[in-house]
């Protein structure tokens, strides 16, 4: 995809996006527009939680697998006092409960996140698949992936 700067806007109120040929992303606001170069890093961020939040809404909605479904929560970093939210997929936080609880025991031991992400390799494919499946059947959802894409690079690339 091309580097999407000036052409991206972002909607304040509705969201209608069209994707041209030319790979220009435009958004239309019903009360205004805001170009994403003009925002600041933490405007951004605000941004790109409103619509991580509704994308993951969208898909859990969608999905009839509720392992699948994505579930965002509050959680202190070892170390920190200070919450971040975390959102992952019902199959990695059942799993991830599961090898704690067998480490308590000492019937296991604690994963790493390279073990865990080996241990459910199968499962993160078949999330890749259902998201991938939507995208295809829900133009609302791919237009949200395609905006959380470009304000992530235009965050990343500052």
């Amino acid at each position: 995809m091309q580097k999407l700067r000036s052409a991206l806007l972002l909607p304040l109120l509705a969201l209608s996006v069209l994707v041209s040929p030319g790979v220009q992303l435009k958004a239309q606001a019903a009360e205004g527009q805001v170009v994403i170069e003009d925002l600041t890093p933490s405007q951004l961020r605000r941004e790109i939680k409103k619509i991580e939040t509704e994308f993951y809404r969208v898909f859990n909605a969608s999905v009839e697998d509720e392992k699948l479904a994505i579930i965002c929560y509050d959680h202190l970093p070892t170390g920190s006092n200070i919450k971040k939210e975390k959102c992952e997929p019902q199959f990695a936080i059942d799993k991830r409960s599961k090898n704690v609880n067998d480490a308590q025991f000492g019937t296991d031991v604690l994963f790493t996140a390279k073990t865990m992400q080996r241990e459910l390799s199968e499962e993160f494919a078949a999330l890749t698949e259902a998201m991938t499946n939507l995208a295809g059947e829900n133009e609302y959802f791919a237009e949200l992936n395609s905006i959380l894409e470009a304000l992530r690079d235009e965050l990343n690339n500052r």
